[in-house]
């Protein structure tokens, strides 16, 4: 079995991210979607990955851009094979396929994308995947949500991407995680697909899954949100 650490909107509370991975030594791997820092540097990021991997031998970041982090910030990501950003990732749990960027809104933040471009990133790297005919899951790493999820409501309403929904009933990735809406924490399935927003790190929050092999080669997905006060 593998344990996944789910983290994102930290926004540079590099101590609240670390308090909670210390309580996760056998997590294999991180993934952390989007807003690692607020409007933060790549200094910021190393600070928050070093923190990440304090007292742990081996473990594995893998993380997607949110809207506020700067270009800075995900030059690091990039140049330290931190990033799954338009990229299909093979892991030993599944095929990660990384989407970074926040939908567009008042264009204020460093890294916001419109829904056409996110489709097309997102629609490429899926359909790449599914060429693959992998018996392990499709796991997508995004920092917007699909609109329509128990992902993507704030105040009520659904504010997250229409277009990123649409490639879920068209591609039915196994697990789907995301972050951004700070007020839509969920661990839920819709249709065939799990969908994952830990909320946001910065304010105690975060998710584990859990992989577990079967003999067909697929793999049983486990897992569950939490809460450090």
């Amino acid at each position: 079995m593998a344990t996944v650490l789910v983290l994102s909107d930290i926004h540079g509370k590099a101590e609240r991210a670390r308090e909670i991975a210390a309580r996760f030594p056998d997590a294999e791997y991180v993934f952390i979607a989007g807003d690692l820092t607020n409007f933060g540097s790549g200094d910021d990021i190393a600070l928050l990955i070093n923190s990440l991997g304090q007292g742990v031998a081996c473990r594995r970041i893998i993380a997607v851009a949110g809207n506020c982090d700067t270009l800075s910030a995900r030059k690091y990501l990039s140049e330290h094979d931190l990033s799954a950003e338009n990229r299909l990732l093979r892991l030993p749990i599944g095929i990660v396929a990384g989407l970074g960027g926040g939908l567009r809104r008042a264009g204020v933040t460093p890294y916001e994308r419109t829904e056409s471009e996110l489709r097309s990133s997102a629609e490429s790297l899926l359909a790449q995947s599914a060429r693959l005919k992998s018996p392990l899951p499709s796991i997508v790493l995004s920092h917007s949500p699909p609109h329509g999820s128990n992902a993507d409501i704030r105040h009520g309403q659904h504010v997250g991407s229409f277009e990123l929904a649409n490639l879920i009933s068209i591609y039915n990735p196994q697990v789907w995680i995301c972050g951004h809406i700070h007020e839509s924490p969920c661990l839920s399935m819709e249709d065939r697909t799990l969908i994952v927003n830990p909320g946001p790190c910065g304010t105690g929050h975060y998710a584990v899954l859990r992989f577990e092999s079967q003999k067909d080669g697929s793999m049983t997905i486990t897992g569950n949100l939490g809460h450090m006060a």
